[in-house]
């Protein structure tokens, strides 16, 4: 499970875990059958009451008491000498809550000590009440029962009545207690979308598409640019229209619990449209699905499929700055494990004969296993077509055709195309496939004996002691740890590992044609992971991921194709329908995920708590828009919700400086830099140490109270790459930078005739000192010293942070 700085609801969900057991609250034994329904006990609870309230209030007050929460007052002031109104105090509170996650019981008693310091009820008295203010939409959360026998779905807890038998195979069931059936959740995605839509935060960055910039027109910068999005994007077609949008969706598993085989299963959606920082942090909870057993991804994905045709027809309708909207909808894309994607297709697992569903080919038996090893036969892509037909023809046969089971109910979304509306995901893929197995082939005892063995103590030692002297720059949110610790590495940490520090750190250790693989492997996936892609650049990055392959397995052994070497393959073409490999990676899907773990306080109706509080949580925005909200209450809410905020800092046209900075006597060197600047003579300037530009710090390399990174090391707009000597202030407002140049040359060559590792340069000295304004800063750079070596890397792009 990867949890990093994204989330789906911004940042709010960022406080740990808690686990509250008490009384008859406490943890139970799971039963072996898999029920949901024996898994809890909730004391007769009817499945619609258990929505009454998101932190588990009690049954809901007389009607006139909830009227007097929701039908007015909230604008008006606490007490006649406050200045703060009810509304804003709600505001204030729920950004608390959903900041520390706290409990039921928690909420009770902070909502009795506030009334009881003012002496009369200023809130509502009751969780009920309160939760009745942010929770409107958890009404339209319906569960889905399907029998425990056959695993067909029944329908919804309001379609059905009590003591009914399945109608496929006559199993009887109770729908007013959980311990006659199984269920999943679904969630309203219209009101969820409209509700998105309508914070002008949002929407006004949905022009993001229209807007952006390229140096290389004909480049492939975002997921518009793949041809499966240009196709839709065309004259005539449903994205052609600018008030239309697309989205990406996902579902993967995630532990809920340490002590139980208890797992999670949600189906989230990205928009497209938004710029890539913000789609990755504000997706959308479709299904949730909670239990000792996997998804029954065929019934699991009917109600999201059913809500996502509806999107796609009739739309959503939203008011943008008074004005109404009506916005379809289409699911495009699907990012997914290669675990959850047979699952969702109704195919051959990858250990299974046609395990690939991408192409044809059959896979082979090796010791036992099946194993995709490099041959001269060509196999054959599939297409959307040959998919259908192969459904259509296992399942009226009931017999496996090609790998594929039957029909799923994706042939039902529409614009989905069943083959490569897919993805094959470099995070699962690559980083923790891949890059994980060839990290264990070098370093694991297994391999003691083979000639590419590093793992001995001695030689582990001094990589990893090469591994933590490196500081990263915060683009690198995760600081390195020893290789020997890799088995609590995140995905984001593999990342780091196969991009950046593997061919410096285990240069002088690997054999010359081991490294040498390593490096058409890394120099690939950074060419596939940049900014902008040519055509050529996937080209390049195709043949070498071919070398890579074809090396790898005389190398290793058939035995050691597996089903992740193989999708390298794949990678090239999923660009070119997709866009760069960051733009429809799982990473976004991964963070979410570990954010709803988060929102689960007890083992109590998991999958309602998880669900109602984020409902809750994700009002928030809306509910600020709603009422006249103060700027301190807004500052308040914004620390709650970590948001950045910049204090005592001297604003620029281009930066931010984020210290009080110091008057810096000019040395001769330095008065002829800023001569040569155009300035009048001077003899002090003032000098800050650090400054925020474009959302992110650099500092120059006097700032020392950072022991572990360094953001000094940045390239220029010219593409000379160097360090920030210092941040000079000038009188007439201007930032100015003095810059150390590094002269720079290629460190790790490729096999005749690809040439150098792209990004990873060996600095062979330092040029004078130059002066240049702040606007010629490009991006950060990232440096650090092996051996004798130092090093400059650069990024393959802005958008992927851990």
């Amino acid at each position: 499970m990867e949890a990093d700085d994204g989330s789906p609801l911004g940042s709010t969900l960022s406080s740990p875990v808690h686990y509250v057991p008490r009384g008859r609250d406490s943890p139970r034994v799971l039963a072996d059958d898999g029920s949901l329904g024996s898994t809890f006990s909730f004391d007769g609870s009817s499945l619609s009451s258990l929505f009454d309230s998101p932190l588990g209030s009690p049954a809901a007050p007389p009607h006139d008491e909830t009227e007097q929460v929701t039908n007015g007052g909230l604008d008006a002031l606490l007490t006649a000498r406050s200045n703060v109104s009810k509304a804003e105090a709600l505001l204030m509170l729920m950004s608390y809550i959903a900041k520390h996650n706290i409990t039921g019981v928690q909420l009770t008693d902070l909502l009795s000590l506030i009334n009881q310091l003012f002496g009369h009820e200023v809130l509502p008295r009751s969780k009920y009440l309160f939760n009745k203010v942010f929770n409107e939409q958890s009404k339209d959360i319906s569960f889905q029962i399907y029998c425990q026998q056959c695993k067909h779905l029944i329908g919804t807890s309001h379609e059905i009545t009590n003591r009914k038998h399945c109608v496929t195979c006559g199993t009887a069931f109770e729908t007013d207690r959980l311990n006659g059936g199984s269920f999943f959740l679904s969630l309203p995605l219209d009101s969820q979308i409209q509700a998105f839509l309508e914070n002008s935060d949002v929407s006004s960055h949905l022009n993001y598409r229209f807007i952006r910039t390229k140096s290389n027109h004909n480049a492939i910068s975002d997921i518009y640019d793949g041809v499966k999005y240009k196709a839709l994007a065309g004259p005539g077609e449903i994205l052609s229209n600018p008030n239309n949008l697309s989205y990406t969706f996902n579902s993967d598993g995630s532990p809920l619990f340490k002590s139980a085989k208890f797992s999670m299963w949600p189906i989230h959606i990205m928009i497209n449209e938004l710029p890539p920082a913000m789609r990755s942090k504000h997706l959308i909870l479709a299904g949730l699905w909670c239990g000792p057993r996997e998804p029954l991804m065929e019934i699991f994905l009917k109600p999201f499929v059913e809500q996502a045709k509806k999107l796609a027809n009739v739309g959503v309708t939203w008011r943008n700055q008074g004005e109404l909207v009506k916005s379809k909808l289409v699911g495009l894309c699907c990012s997914v494990d290669s675990k959850a994607r047979p699952q969702m297709l109704n195919t051959t697992q990858f250990n299974g004969y046609y395990g690939c569903s991408f192409c044809l080919h059959p896979g082979e038996i090796v010791g036992r296993v099946i194993k995709y090893p490099v041959s001269a036969d060509s196999y054959e892509d599939c297409t959307n077509e040959m998919m259908l037909q192969d459904m259509e023809l296992a399942g009226r046969t009931g017999r496996t055709v090609r790998g594929v089971k039957g029909p799923t109910p994706l042939i039902n979304l529409p614009y989905f195309d069943v083959v490569w509306g897919f993805v094959p995901d470099y995070m699962h893929a690559t980083l923790l496939g891949v890059s994980r197995q060839i990290t264990k082939l070098l370093v694991d005892s297994t391999s003691c004996r083979e000639p590419y063995y590093v793992g001995s103590p001695a030689k582990l030692r001094v990589i990893d002691a090469r591994i933590v002297s490196i500081k990263p720059p915060h683009l690198i949110t995760r600081l390195p740890r020893k290789l020997s610790d890799r088995i609590h590495w995140k995905a984001t940490e593999w990342r780091n590992w196969l991009l950046f520090y593997c061919v410096p750190c285990l240069s002088g250790f690997l054999p010359k044609q081991y490294l040498g693989n390593l490096c058409l492997l890394v120099s690939a996936l950074f060419l596939l992971l940049q900014d902008e892609i040519s055509s050529d650049d996937i080209g390049k990055a195709e043949t070498l991921l071919l070398e890579f392959t074809y090396r790898f397995q005389m190398l290793y052994g058939e035995s050691e194709m597996t089903f992740n070497v193989h999708l390298l393959s794949h990678l090239g073409k999923s660009v070119r329908l997709w866009g760069p490999l960051w733009a429809h990676s799982a990473f976004p899907f991964e963070s979410a995920n570990g954010s709803l773990l988060k929102l689960v306080s007890g083992t109590k109706a998991v999958a309602q708590q998880i669900a109602n509080k984020y409902l809750a949580y994700s009002s928030i925005p809306s509910f600020a828009l709603k009422y006249s909200i103060k700027d301190q209450v807004s500052e308040f809410c914004a620390k709650m919700n970590n948001f950045p905020t910049v204090k005592k800092a001297v604003r620029c046209d281009d930066c931010v400086l984020l210290d009080n900075g110091m008057v810096h006597i000019l040395s001769p060197e330095e008065q002829i830099l800023l001569a040569g600047y155009g300035l009048c003579p001077l003899n002090e300037v003032v000098v800050h140490k650090r400054m925020l530009r474009h959302g992110l710090i650099f500092t120059s390399k006097e700032y020392t109270l950072s022991r572990r990174r360094k953001e000094c090391y940045v390239e220029l707009t010219s593409g000379r790459c160097g360090e920030i000597e210092k941040i000079i202030y000038l009188p007439n407002d201007d930032v100015v930078l003095i810059f150390k140049p590094f002269y720079v040359v290629h460190a790790f060559p490729l096999l005749h005739p690809y040439g150098f590792v792209p990004h990873i340069k060996l600095v062979d000295h330092f040029e004078p000192s130059t002066l240049v304004p702040v606007e010629h800063l490009k991006g950060k750079r990232m440096c650090f010293s092996v051996s004798d070596n130092q090093y400059m890397c650069s990024f393959p792009n802005t958008h992927e942070r851990d």
